[in-house]
């Protein structure tokens, strides 16, 4: 598990540019500042720590600030459409959570909640749209339907949501909705001409570049 894992196939959440300036995202009502993105995102660094030790992997930042933020857009719009719904999180999810629990136990106490919270989001996201999905087939009076039918019925109403609510995103973030999936891309409006500066514009993270960045830019 890394903080770079996507978001769970099949959900679309949609980005502009459209967020006020120090907010990284804003999922409807909810807003995700660039300070709270560095500090979760810094905390999975440390949290991860040992991991990309023993896997000799290093990171540069800003593709841990990516895929923390992915992480917090999925568990934010997952906990808006629960409470539109009036749902609770299953067992399913919490099941995942205790797993989560056991492994955050030999990481430092400070980043534990985070780690849990942020991992789990996937688990969060399916488990609110199979609850919605069992719902949605029941008000149209579908009997005894299928897994593959209440999830498909959850993911519309997770595909619907952003155009109804709104999910904006900071372009700096790299963040875009392709074929109804989050994903990195290059958003950057400037034109990276040097080597160094094109990979740092890369979607996907180059060990090699991230070793010879700063300590403040690089994890692992």
């Amino acid at each position: 598990m890394t903080v770079a894992t996507t978001v769970a196939a099949g959900l679309l959440l949609s980005s502009c540019a459209g967020a006020s300036p120090g907010v990284a995202a804003k999922v409807g009502d909810e807003e995700l500042t660039v300070r709270q993105v560095d500090t979760a995102a810094g905390e999975m660094c440390t949290a991860l720590g040992d991991q990309f030790a023993a896997q000799n992997t290093v990171l540069p930042m800003s593709f841990v600030r990516q895929g923390t933020l992915q992480l917090m857009i999925l568990r934010t719009q997952a906990l808006a459409v629960a409470d539109q719904y009036g749902l609770e999180p299953g067992s399913s999810y919490n099941n995942d959570v205790a797993q989560r629990q056991r492994t955050a136990a030999s990481m430092p106490d400070a980043v534990q909640d985070t780690y849990v919270e942020l991992t789990s989001a996937n688990a969060l996201a399916t488990d609110i749209v199979n609850q919605v999905g069992k719902i949605v087939l029941a008000d149209q009076g579908v009997a005894d339907p299928t897994d593959e039918q209440v999830t498909q019925a959850g993911v519309d109403v997770f595909n619907q949501w952003p155009d109804a609510h709104g999910v904006d995103i900071d372009p700096r973030y790299g963040l875009e909705s392709s074929d109804g999936v989050l994903t990195p891309v290059d958003t950057n409006t400037s034109v990276a001409v040097g080597e160094v500066a094109k990979k740092g514009l890369a979607t996907e993270p180059d060990t090699a570049f991230a070793r010879t960045l700063p300590l403040t830019q690089r994890c692992g």
